[in-house]
Formats: C-alpha cells, sequence, structure tokens
C-alpha cells in the first residue's frame, strides 16, 4: 500500500500549472543515430552533465535509482555490490555502452556499476525496454549509454562526506585549429561503514583513481577520435561465502573512431579494446579475473527522403578470458553480427523496424528484431506501440565456474510488448508507459545456473515533469509484477512499488530542493537471511550556492530522518549523510 504521504504529494504535483518551455533532449543511442527525443519510439531517459550534478547523486548506482522504471539493490555502501535493474530484468539484462562500446566482464556478463566515477560522466541515456535488435546480446531489458567527460574549459572540483568520503577531479580542454584535446582526472575515497555486523567487524571502504584522454582530429577525410579511459581502485566488502573480503580494480579501454559524410551517406567506424581485471583476496586466497574484448563497429546512415531514414552495420567482438583463479573449459568465443533498420515519418504517423541476426561461436545464429509505431493526434500528445525480442548468451561464469557452471545452458530469449503516452506542452511533460516481457531460459540460481523455462514480467512507469516559475518538480513511478512460472515465485529483489519525487526552487544564485524515494516490500529469494524485506522511504535535503563567477558551493543530505533499512537481506545501508562540495570554473 502507498503512504499517505505519497498520495499527497502525487495530487500536489499534478495540480501545479507550468508555463516554462522544456529543453527538448536528444537521443543517440535508441536508434543508433541523432534524433529528437520526441521522435523515438521508446522510453529513454537523457541526463546531460548539468542534470547529474543538479541531483547530487553519491555515485552512479543512487543516480539511475531515481529514474522511472530502475530499481536498486546494494551489498552495503558506496563501492560495495549494486545490482541495477530496469523493468525487472536481471542486471546483466541491461547493456552499458561507455562513449559507445559495449562493456562489461565477460566472466560476469555485465558491467559492474558501483566503481565507475560520476565525475568522469558527461551525459547519460537510460533506453527502458528491449534494444537487442540494435546492440545483440544483452540489451534484453534496457541500454544504459553512458558518454564521458568532454570539458570545454578548465574545471575542478572537490568533495567531502560522512564515512570519511572525500575527492577531487579536474578536467581540461585545448582546441587548435583542426585538433581538440581533453583530459579528465581524478582520486576518490571514502572509509565506509561495517555492512555486515555478523561477519567481519570493520568498515568497509573503498579507494579509486581515474584517468581520461581523448583526441578529435578534423581532417578532409572525415574526422578522427582517439581515446584512452583508465579507472582503479579497491573496495572491501563482506560476503558469507569464502574469506576474501577486499577486492582490486582496474578498467581500461581504448577507441579509435572515424566518422564522414559522403553524399547522403554518413559513415561511421570505431575499433575497441576493453580490459577488465578484478582481483578478490583475502587471508587465505586470492582469486584473479582478467578478460578482454576487441571490437569493431561500422554503420552508415542516409535520408533517402524528408520522411525515410535507412541505417545499416556489422558488428564483430571477441570476448577472452586471459587470466581466471579456475580453470576453464573454453575462454574464448567471436560474434559476428549484421543490423539494419529503418524509420519512416508521414505527418502524425512515425514507423520504425531493425532486424539484426548474430553468429556466436557457441549457440550459432540469433535473429533479433523489433516494430514501432506511433501517432500524434494532436500537437501535444502522442501515442505510440512497439514489440521486440531480444536474447542474452551466458556468461563465462555460468556455463564454466566450477561448483556453479552448466554448460548445457541456453540463451535467455525474451518477446516484449509496450503501448505508452505521451503529453508535452509548456513546461508539463507527462509519460505513462504499461509493458510486458516474456522471458524463456531465464538464467536462474544460488548453487548451480539454471534455466527457468519460463518468466513473466509486466508493469506500468508514470512520470511527470512540470516548470511554474522558479519551481521545479519530478516525479517517477513503477508498478511492477514478476512471476517464475515454474514456482509461482516473484523474481528476487524486485519491489512491486517504487516511486521517486524531487522538488527544487532556483534563484540567480542559490537553489534548494527535496527529495522523497519511496520503494514496497521485496522478495529476497529462499536462500536469503529474509525472504521479504519491508518497504522503506528516504527523504533528502540540499542546495547549491553561487560564492562566484568561478566557485559554486554544493551541499546534501541523505537519509534525513536515519531509516534503517535494507535492499539486500543482511546488508546494512547508509543512515543520515552528508556531503560538500566545491566546484571552480575559472572565467
Amino acid at each position: 500500500m502507498f503512504k499517505p504521504s505519497f498520495g499527497a504529494m502525487l495530487v500536489a504535483t499534478c495540480i501545479v500549472s507550468a508555463y516554462a518551455e522544456d529543453i527538448e533532449h536528444i537521443s543517440i543511442y535508441a536508434n543508433r543515430s541523432a534524433s529528437e527525443q520526441q521522435h523515438v519510439l521508446a522510453s529513454i531517459t537523457v541526463l546531460e552533465r548539468e542534470d547529474i550534478v543538479a541531483r547530487h547523486a553519491t555515485d552512479l548506482p543512487a543516480l539511475l535509482a531515481q529514474l522511472p522504471g530502475i530499481n536498486l539493490s546494494r551489498d552495503g555502501g558506496r563501492g560495495q555490490s549494486s545490482g541495477v535493474y530496469i523493468r525487472g530484468g536481471n542486471t546483466g539484462h541491461t547493456l552499458v555502452l561507455i562513449d559507445g562500446v559495449r562493456t562489461g566482464s565477460a566472466t560476469l556478463g555485465y558491467k559492474s556499476l558501483a566503481m565507475l566515477p560520476l565525475e568522469l560522466i558527461e551525459r547519460i541515456e537510460v533506453i527502458r525496454g528491449p534494444r537487442a535488435a540494435w546492440y545483440g546480446s544483452d540489451a534484453l531489458a534496457g541500454v544504459i549509454a553512458i558518454s564521458t567527460r568532454r570539458a570545454q574549459a578548465v574545471e575542478l572540483n572537490a568533495n567531502i562526506g560522512s564515512f570519511g568520503q572525500a575527492g577531487t577531479d579536474i578536467s581540461l580542454s585545448h582546441s587548435a585549429e583542426q585538433l581538440t584535446l581533453r583530459s579528465t582526472a581524478g582520486v576518490s575515497r571514502s572509509d565506509g561503514f561495517n555492512v555486515r555486523e555478523d561477519l567481519d567487524p570493520d568498515s568497509d571502504g573503498y579507494e579509486q583513481k581515474f584517468f581520461k584522454l581523448a583526441a578529435d582530429y578534423q581532417t578532409a577525410l572525415g574526422q578522427l577520435t582517439a581515446q584512452a579511459d583508465v579507472n582503479s581502485g579497491l573496495y572491501q566488502f563482506d560476503t558469507a561465502w569464502g574469506s576474501e573480503d577486499q577486492a582490486d580494480t582496474l578498467s581500461r579501454a581504448y577507441l579509435l573512431g572515424w566518422q564522414q559524410q559522403f553524399g547522403q551517406w554518413l559513415h561511421q567506424a570505431q575499433v575497441s579494446r576493453n580490459l577488465d581485471r578484478e582481483t578478490t583476496f583475502g587471508p587465505d586466497s586470492r582469486s584473479p579475473f582478467n578478460t578482454r574484448r576487441d571490437e569493431f563497429n561500422y554503420q552508415t546512415t542516409t535520408d533517402l527522403s524528408t520522411k525515410l531514414r535507412l541505417l545499416a552495420g556489422i558488428n564483430w567482438y571477441q570476448e577472452q578470458v586471459s587470466k581466471a583463479a579456475p580453470d576453464y573449459e573454453q575462454d574464448s568465443r567471436i560474434n559476428r553480427a549484421l543490423f539494419a533498420g529503418a524509420e519512416y515519418q508521414q505527418d502524425a504517423l512515425q514507423l520504425e523496424a531493425v532486424l539484426r541476426r548474430d553468429l556466436i561461436d557457441q549457440y550459432g545464429g540469433n535473429n533479433t528484431w523489433q516494430l514501432a509505431a506511433g501517432y500524434q493526434f494532436s500537437p501535444y500528445w502522442l501515442v505510440r506501440a512497439s514489440r521486440g525480442t531480444a536474447f542474452k548468451a551466458p556468461s563465462f561464469n555460468e556455463l564454466y565456474f566450477p561448483g556453479f557452471a552448466n554448460p548445457e545452458l541456453k540463451p535467455q530469449q525474451s518477446m516484449s510488448d509496450e503501448l505508452a503516452l505521451r503529453y508535452k506542452h509548456a513546461g508539463l511533460n507527462l509519460q505513462f508507459a504499461w509493458f510486458d516481457r516474456e522471458v524463456t531460459n531465464l538464467i536462474q540460481g544460488v548453487e548451480q545456473a539454471e534455466n527457468v523455462l519460463l518468466a513473466s514480467i509486466r508493469g506500468i512507469e508514470f512520470s511527470l515533469s512540470q516548470q511554474w516559475h522558479q519551481f521545479h518538480s519530478q516525479l517517477a513511478y513503477t508498478w511492477l509484477h514478476t512471476q517464475n512460472r515454474s514456482t509461482g515465485l516473484k523474481l528476487e529483489r524486485r519491489p512491486e512499488h517504487t516511486l521517486n519525487w524531487r522538488g527544487s526552487y532556483d534563484s540567480d544564485t542559490w537553489s534548494v530542493f527535496v527529495t522523497s524515494d519511496y520503494q514496497s516490500e521485496t522478495y529476497q529469494g529462499a536462500f536469503a537471511p529474509v525472504a521479504n524485506l519491508a518497504g522503506f522511504t528516504l527523504w533528502g535535503l540540499g542546495g547549491n550556492y553561487q560564492i562566484s563567477s568561478a566557485f559554486v558551493l554544493r551541499v546534501k543530505l541523505d537519509n534525513v530522518f536515519d531509516k534503517r533499512y535494507q535492499s539486500s537481506a543482511g546488508y546494512a545501508t547508509a543512515g543520515a549523510n552528508f556531503g560538500i562540495s566545491i566546484n571552480f570554473t575559472p572565467q
């Protein structure tokens, strides 16, 4: 049941009049080409750098949990493992792209977001719903597309907070004729707190260093891009499995890109290498896991007319486990893919279609497709519908890790439907979406990975953003129903109700905001210390002050009423905590 305070909040938010003009965001990744968000037939949220900073989130998982259709499960605090679930999908059902490149560990089968610093992020685009027809395996529940910092000038940030939190970062940019250089570097650390009082009586903190260097060079043959990212760190954790309680992490990404317009055809190519290393260790053991992914992408786009756009391309990547604590039966696989899509618009009618074929060493061919239609029945109202398929190949751990692996696993596959309605006018943006997804061969398991015959996921998303003079309000609500059809039980760690609200007031030199986040009871699974965790509501406060033209001070207080709660059974979360940061941008 909803708490009365949230009912009042919803009513108050809906009745406020709105007059300010919205700024239209651009979607880059939903259809692999730049399009105005209002012309994309998918549920997407775009956060630019100023949006990310304004939300004052402690880390990337906390930021994502404020968005529609997303819930978060934490095994502790900042730095510890965090599960991000989009529309009821597993953590591994979300593809994470960084600067257009597929990322994540081949052994885990997904990208860990807990140690990805917000300070390194320029832009986030979250696409809710399947996108495998565009991107292949992993994009079963959605895509999180991250663009790293592209500072236009010198920028320096520093922060401190509860539990010994401290960090600093600097971004630089320099342009000379056809060449532009950009770099970002920073460090961050925290003492943390004891996340499992029944295990080690110690604080579980983290340390982190990150660096990015990028160059863009414009030539007569097109724009060339080169980029290198390095993110290293250490985090401490508590677990009932084994004696290991610390982990060293190192992620490195190297990218070369090219794009050029020849006539009416835009050509883009990208080659990249991602290296992911994590070594867990303790007093009695040490477990290294090193994986590598080499990838090549090429696509071409053309507008055949003002009504029809075509896009086609190829994708190749090789995943390899270069070192692991156990010996894997296989340590490498290659994926080859072809894809093509079309977008058509005639007056108020919009149509989209895309088809992709992946050929994976271990499984042969996988075909995915997606169809969507939208109709703008007034200048402010759009209705749309879509249906699509998706799949996810099992990870190396699921296939080959001793004691857990199941070499007979089949790829997870899904069929998804969505109906949505959107209203946008004069500062008021309202979106409502119904979605339904059936997943066959869903991979579950504690002692051994196994395919669940069928799982069903359906839900409703509602979001409302409005501006009235200097007041701004954002509300996101998600209802979710999940079921393992084999057992009749809910899927683990998916709350039925989540609601996030943020209200703010902005003046010329200062601003303040209030946040409230609600999550209902969650089923934790048959093997969890507690089968069901109670729901909770968290409140936050914050503000900004423009000290001068160059300095901005930001303050945030999370969990104002010191609520004791858990989002993962057995793991403590932070009580009342604060953060203070200062930004320096010389004029």
